[in-house]
């Protein structure tokens, strides 16, 4: 750990600099999820305590992608036809989007910037999971997280009193986004996915887990994925690595896969 990332984390842990507090919800939904208490019922009734929350459900229900001929006008049904797992992974996406603010210009607009590019990553990565064979609710919401150590990162610097480089802090943001799942208590493979660099080095060792792991796992590969896309694009020339070996995707054919996805995910309007 860097001196800067040690001192951003040490700050949080000390109080000097406040903890991001997950919402409410997004803390009852990740307690009974993690606890195999979730149902449709309990989850519209978590859901309804934030009525953004709720109406973005319902909007997301009413995309074109999902192709449901009849408007659909309420939570519930919404839950049901989404599925009650994909919904709580996108309940619990849109009650982060509510720490994405701040007073001073500077911070505002990295927050703002942050957001934008966190919600672009989210997308693509749901709609790479519906072909890879992955969660797309899971996929959606680790594409979320990527970046999340930006936030208490740029919290941190809008309280400095001294000179300190704005590029260097937000290098720490992969350390200390993790520190900061591990404090919300995130699934522990989520709390790896602030790590993930976009070079598609490999992310993680695949040993012998059970399918459904490995199934996991894979969402790690869709995000190194698409976090190589986004900053490297256009990208007319993919590295051979292990990512696109194990998500089965040829070199070669790897920009043709990924615009396609990109485009769907822009057509879906599922960002927030």
């Amino acid at each position: 750990m860097s001196r800067l990332s040690s001192e951003i984390t040490q700050a949080l842990e000390s109080g000097s600099l406040a903890m991001p507090t997950l919402p409410d919800v997004a803390q009852n939904i990740l307690h009974n999820s993690q606890a195999d208490q979730l149902t449709a019922q309990s989850l519209a009734r978590l859901v309804e305590e934030d009525p953004a929350i709720a109406a973005n459900l319902v909007r997301i229900s009413n995309s074109p992608l999902v192709g449901r001929p009849n408007h659909i006008a309420d939570l519930a049904t919404a839950i049901g036809l989404l599925g009650v797992s994909y919904c709580a992974q996108l309940a619990l996406s849109l009650a982060l989007k509510q720490l994405f603010h701040a007073q001073h210009k500077e911070v505002k607009q990295q927050l703002e910037q942050t957001w934008r590019h966190s919600s672009e990553q989210a997308a693509l990565c749901m709609m790479m999971a519906k072909d890879l064979d992955a969660s797309p609710g899971e996929a959606f919401l680790a594409g979320l997280l990527h970046q999340i150590g930006r936030l208490p990162v740029l919290r941190w610097y809008d309280q400095q009193q001294q000179p300190v480089q704005l590029d260097e802090a937000l290098q720490q943001q992969a350390e200390v986004g993790q520190h900061l799942l591990e404090h919300w208590q995130f699934p522990v493979l989520l709390q790896s996915v602030p790590m993930i660099r976009n070079d598609l080095s490999d992310p993680v060792l695949y040993l012998d887990h059970p399918p459904e792991q490995q199934s996991q796992e894979r969402v790690l590969d869709i995000v190194a994925l698409a976090s190589f896309f986004l900053e490297h694009r256009p990208v007319t020339e993919w590295p051979a690595s292990a990512v696109l070996q194990r998500l089965d995707i040829a070199p070669d054919e790897a920009s043709k896969a990924v615009q396609t996805w990109s485009s769907l995910a822009i057509q879906s309007k599922w960002q927030s």
